[in-house]
């Protein structure tokens, strides 16, 4: 958690003169396992984290900084920091769907080095869902695999 928090201060500090709306709460939740009954993982994933988005716009999409940290599939700490694109689309009214893209390095969840995870999007200007897929990866000593759906919540402030 020390590093989150030291991560998520170098974030704030570095952006002194940005708009409240290019900063987000993330709430992490839950994630589901496929491919593996045996693994005995957990599907509740509690965490929270901060996203700057720092440079594009609605048209061409936005450019973002996180950092966050969650209880992983082990029911251990994971911390992560990542840089990520993200595009959406009004599809009616108020309502957005997206697409994304983040890629940066993961501590936990049985990996210590680079990772990706691409996403999808639904919600508002303000808040939204946001669900990412991982393919079949080899999970800790059981080597069977397993792809991870994850599921959070995107709050701009």
């Amino acid at each position: 958690m020390k590093r989150f928090a030291l991560v998520a201060a170098v974030l704030l500090v570095s952006a002194p003169l940005s708009q409240a709306q290019d900063f987000s709460l993330l709430l992490f939740g839950a994630s589901r396992h496929h491919g593996c009954t045996t693994c005995n993982l957990n599907q509740d994933n509690p965490g929270a984290g901060l996203e700057w988005a720092f440079a594009g716009d609605q048209a061409n999409g936005r450019w973002f900084a996180r950092a966050g940290a969650y209880r992983d599939s082990f029911r251990k700490e994971a911390n992560f920091v990542t840089l990520g694109w993200r595009r959406e689309w009004e599809i009616f009214g108020p309502v957005f769907a997206g697409i994304g893209l983040q890629a940066g390095y993961l501590h936990g969840s049985g990996h210590n080095g680079a990772a990706a995870l691409p996403t999808i999007s639904l919600g508002g200007k303000s808040f939204a869902l946001e669900v990412g897929y991982l393919p079949r990866v080899n999970v800790g000593s059981h080597h069977p695999k397993t792809s991870v759906t994850t599921f959070n919540l995107r709050w701009t402030l």
